[in-house]
């Protein structure tokens, strides 16, 4: 497919940044109840995706269909554990294949809801399966059965579904991951589910920069009460991950804004803004290197989008 959305694909990347894991084999979803008729479903191999689901009266919402057709059906056992109503809903956190390829594998009479900037890219189907490919080990038989669906409902910035009793808001603050990045989010239950907004000590502006994310950080912590996020890849946390993040994003920023003012190069950039303390892993820890190659990727984001103005 031809058109001016420029995907991401590997070779855009540097070479210290690490191929996300994310091949679902052996994976089993874990039903965690966040409160009455509110679903957290947690995988059992750290990184491969969480996903959820909401109950109403109604019926039901799921938050993210995963990688591939068996992912999507575990998802449907478990609803069917907890209730036999009708899945209306499905809502793609982004337009990622490990959150969209799972859709073909629901009901037709389920409503695909997904931001509008998501919908532009989904169609991109090929290439979002050769992006996807290397993060399950080139293993092309996870993806058998897949098949591109489109949205049924698509959304700017704000949408509101009634279940039946209980009301599940759909969020877009900005790019901030992804294009159209969606935060699901049940007032009630004070709970969020991030997609890759948010995991880890820090965030990834995989598709944005630093000034972009902590905008579309700004704005969520603003508009929304929150007791727990629930990541895509990563176990449930508080509303303190929020205000990390924004130290975090604040820091990136000033401190690529000063080197450019400075006359900078990128390399000389990359250099100086480095992790600060609390945002370190201990050298010895597995996790370090990883960290340090997204934080390098979040600088060299940022400086290019300084720098380009």
């Amino acid at each position: 497919m031809t058109g001016k959305i420029k995907l991401l694909t590997w070779p855009d990347f540097p070479d210290d940044f690490s191929v996300w894991k994310l091949n679902p084999t052996g994976a089993r979803l874990e039903t965690r109840e966040l409160a009455p008729g509110v679903y957290a479903l947690l995988s059992s191999i750290p990184g491969v995706d969480n996903a959820g689901f909401v109950m109403g009266d109604r019926g039901v919402l799921v938050i993210d269909a995963h990688i591939c057709v068996p992912m999507a059906k575990q998802i449907q056992e478990r609803v069917r554990e907890v209730t036999d109503k009708p899945i209306l809903y499905l809502v793609n956190s982004n337009y990622h294949g490990d959150h969209t390829f799972g859709n073909c594998a629901f009901p037709a009479e389920t409503l695909v809801v997904q931001h509008r900037r998501t919908a532009e890219i989904v169609p991109y189907f090929d290439e979002e399966i050769a992006f996807m490919t290397p993060c399950v080990g080139g293993d092309t038989r996870i993806f058998e059965g897949v098949t591109l669906r489109l949205p049924d409902i698509v959304f700017d910035d704000y949408l509101r579904l009634d279940l039946g009793g209980r009301v599940v808001e759909c969020h877009y603050f900005g790019p901030a991951n992804t294009p159209g990045d969606t935060i699901t989010y049940v007032p009630e239950a004070k709970a969020a589910w991030t997609g890759n907004m948010t995991g880890g000590m820090f965030g990834l502006g995989l598709e944005a920069d630093a000034a972009t994310f902590l905008g579309a950080l700004t704005r969520f912590v603003q508009r929304l009460e929150i007791e727990t996020l629930i990541p895509a890849h990563r176990p449930p946390a508080g509303p303190e991950l929020l205000g990390d993040y924004l130290v975090y994003f604040s820091e990136v920023t000033g401190g690529v804004r000063k080197a450019i003012s400075e006359g900078c190069s990128l390399e000389e950039t990359l250099g100086r803004v480095v992790q600060s303390e609390r945002f370190s892993l201990p050298a010895g820890d597995p996790n370090a290197a990883v960290m340090t190659g997204r934080h390098r990727y979040n600088v060299q984001r940022t400086y290019l989008a300084m720098a380009a103005k």
